[in-house]
């Protein structure tokens, strides 16, 4: 080999030292390097895999969101509809409140109305009575008066004043 320029030791010596070489770098370079990108790989995948779950996460908390807006809304509704009911049978509480009150009063007004004519005509009756009665007394006084009989007049005159208060 000599021929053609090659001197075997010298190149012997040189791929050794060259198989050296590379098993230097190897071990002190490439192992290192490949962990620390192996390792870079490794916690980019575990990111995009949190973020996965996090997505998942904010999903499902968006779907329990949205149930329970649609739950409140439900209950708003049922509590609207209640308050609704409530207030139409005390607005007809009131309403039967107040009739049961206007019929009490027209009947106390009727009572007292017709109480009041009552007494009405009992007054006039009355008033009737006395005039009636001092009409007559003077008329009889007057016929009697010539013929004397004054007793008979006060008889009279008390009979009717009883009668007239019956």
């Amino acid at each position: 080999m000599e021929a053609l320029g090659v001197n075997l030791p010298k190149l012997i010596y040189q791929i050794i030292n060259f198989g050296v070489m590379a098993v230097v770098l190897w071990m002190l370079l490439y192992k290192p390097i490949f962990n620390m990108l192996q390792a870079r790989a490794n916690r980019i995948e575990q990111s995009l895999k949190d973020a996965d779950r996090v997505k998942e996460q904010l999903a499902n908390a968006e779907r329990d969101y949205e149930s329970k807006l649609a739950e409140a809304r439900q209950q708003a509704a049922a509590i609207l509809q209640q308050s609704q009911e409530r207030a139409k049978a005390q607005e007809a509480e009131i309403v039967n409140q107040a009739r049961v009150e206007a019929e009490r009063i027209k009947t106390e007004a009727r009572q007292q109305a017709t109480q009041e004519r009552e007494q009405l005509l009992r007054n006039a009756k009355d008033q009737v009575a006395e005039l009636v009665t001092l009409a007559t007394r003077r008329v009889l006084q007057a016929e009697l008066a010539q013929g004397g009989h004054d007793r008979l007049i006060e008889e009279s005159i008390s009979q009717l004043g009883n009668q007239n208060r019956n």
